[in-house]
C-alpha cells in the first residue's frame, strides 16, 4: 500500500524546498551584488556611517557569500575594516582605481567618489586579479557616468576539487530616467557586450551590480519600452549569448530597492555559465531585514537590497542539498578503485541515480539505479577511465552526496 503525506505537511515541505534554494552552501559558488549607498560618506546615504558599517558587517556574515560585487564604496578605509571583520585571512578585496570624474585612483575626487569593489573568499579563489574594462574608450567614459567603468575580477574558483576560470564584472550604470540617461546606458551596454564578445567570447562571464534600469522594461520616461540593456538581454542568437537570470524577478513585480517598484540590481550570465547556474537561485535578499530590523524604516544601511545567485561547478544543477555519504545512506568501495565500484546501502533509498564526473565537471556516465534496499549492494563498472581523480554523485529526489574517488 502506497503511503501518502497529508496535504498540510506536503505544502510545508514544498514551501521549505522553494524558500531555501537561494541560500549559501559550501558546495556551491555563492555570489552577491549590493549597492552600499554612499558607503562611509558624510555627504550622502545613511546619516550614521558607523551604524551603516556595523550593519553591513552583520548582513555579510548572514549572507555568507563567496563573492560580493559592490558599488558606491566611498570610504576605502571603512571598506577595508569591513573585510577585516569578515576575516582578512579568509577574505580579500579590490577597490576600483577609478570612479566618476576620476581615472587616476588618487586625489579628493577619488576619495569622495562612488567606487566599485569586490570581496572574495580566499580559500576557493586563486589566480585573482582585477581590472577596469573600456577605460581607454572616450565613449565609455561618457556612457558609464563619466568614468565609472565596469570592473572585472578574474579568478580560478575551486569547490569540491573542481576548478573553473570565471570573470565577474560588477557594473554601476548611468543613473537617471531621462532620454539622455537611457541612451548613455544603452550605448554603454552595447560597448560592454561587444568587448566581452571579442575579448572573452568563450569565458564564463557573470555580470552583476546596479544596472540603474530594469531588465523587463525601463525606468526611463523619455525612452522605451525596452530596457536600456536590451543589447545584452536580446542576445540569444549567437555563440556569445547571455541569460538574464534576475529578469523573472522584475516580471514577478519584485523590487531591489526600498520604495522603488523595479528590479534595477541584476545578474546576467554568459551561456558558458548557464550549465552551472542553480535554477531559481537568483533572489532579492530582503530577508536581511530580519538581521537589521530598521533596514527599511530607519534607512540605516542602504536603499538597495543585496541580490543573490549561486552556481554548482560540477555542472549537475539539481538544487538538491548535498549531504555526507553516511547521512545519505551509502558506503562506497573500493577507493582507490580500478573500474569496479560497489555501493552498499545502509538505509532504503528510492529513485537513486548515479553519475561519474571528471575533474573538469563533465558527466562521463549516468546510471539510473532505482530502488536500493537497506543491506543490499549495487555494483557498477566504469570502462576505459584514465588514472586520476573523479567524483561519484549519488542522488535521490530529496538529496545527493558526492564522493571523491581515485582511479588507479
Amino acid at each position: 500500500m502506497r503511503s501518502r503525506l497529508p496535504l498540510l505537511p506536503l505544502c510545508i515541505l514544498l514551501f521549505i524546498a522553494f524558500t531555501t534554494l537561494a541560500q549559501s552552501s559550501t558546495s556551491t559558488l555563492d555570489v552577491v551584488s549590493w549597492n552600499l549607498e554612499w558607503f562611509g560618506s558624510a555627504s550622502g546615504g545613511p546619516a550614521n556611517e558607523d551604524l551603516q558599517e556595523a550593519n553591513a558587517k552583520k548582513i555579510m556574515r548572514y549572507l555568507d557569500a563567496d563573492l560580493y560585487g559592490v558599488v558606491e564604496v566611498v570610504d576605502s578605509m571603512r571598506f577595508r575594516r569591513l573585510v577585516d571583520s569578515l576575516g582578512n585571512t579568509e577574505f580579500g578585496y579590490f577597490i576600483s582605481p577609478f570612479c566618476s570624474n576620476n581615472t587616476t585612483g588618487t586625489g579628493n575626487s577619488w576619495l569622495s567618489g562612488q567606487k566599485l569593489g569586490f570581496i572574495y573568499r580566499k580559500s576557493i579563489f586563486s589566480n585573482v586579479r582585477a581590472r577596469g574594462l573600456l577605460r581607454t574608450s572616450s565613449a565609455a567614459y561618457t556612457n558609464w557616468a563619466s568614468g565609472r567603468f565596469p570592473y572585472m575580477l578574474s579568478a580560478t574558483v575551486t569547490i569540491n576539487s573542481i576548478s573553473k576560470d570565471i570573470n565577474f564584472i560588477v557594473i554601476h550604470g548611468k543613473a537617471g530616467s531621462t532620454g539622455s540617461d537611457y541612451d548613455r546606458r544603452r550605448a554603454g551596454a552595447q560597448e560592454l557586450k561587444d568587448t566581452l564578445d571579442v575579448q572573452f567570447a568563450s569565458a564564463i562571464n557573470i555580470i552583476i551590480g546596479d544596472y540603474n534600469d530594469a531588465l523587463n522594461g525601463t525606468i526611463s520616461t523619455g525612452s522605451g519600452p525596452e530596457s536600456s540593456y536590451q543589447p545584452i538581454i536580446m542576445d540569444s542568437t549567437d555563440a556569445d549569448h547571455y541569460k538574464s537570470i534576475t529578469l523573472p524577478l522584475g516580471v514577478a513585480g519584485q523590487s531591489s530597492m526600498i520604495n522603488f517598484p523595479n528590479v534595477v540590481d541584476n545578474h546576467v550570465i554568459s551561456n558558458e555559465a548557464t550549465p552551472f547556474y542553480v535554477l531559481r537561485s537568483a533572489k532579492i535578499r530582503n530577508d536581511i531585514t530580519a538581521v537589521v530590523p530598521g533596514y527599511v524604516t530607519a534607512h540605516n544601511t542602504s536603499d538597495h537590497y543585496p541580490v543573490f545567485s549561486n552556481y554548482s561547478l560540477d555542472g549537475i544543477v539539481t538544487g538538491l542539498p548535498v549531504v555526507s555519504a553516511a547521512e545519505f545512506g551509502i558506503r562506497v568501495s573500493p577507493n582507490p578503485f580500478d573500474g569496479m565500484i560497489r555501493l552498499a546501502a545502509t538505509k532504503t533509498l528510492v529513485n537513486v541515480q548515479v553519475r561519474l564526473v571528471n575533474m573538469q565537471g563533465q558527466t562521463l556516465l549516468t546510471v539510473p539505479v532505482g530502488l536500493l534496499s537497506a543491506g543490499t549492494v549495487y555494483e557498477t563498472r566504469f570502462q576505459e577511465l584514465s588514472r586520476g581523480i573523479y567524483f561519484l554523485q549519488v542522488e535521490t529526489k530529496q538529496q545527493r552526496t558526492v564522493i571523491k574517488l581515485t582511479h588507479l
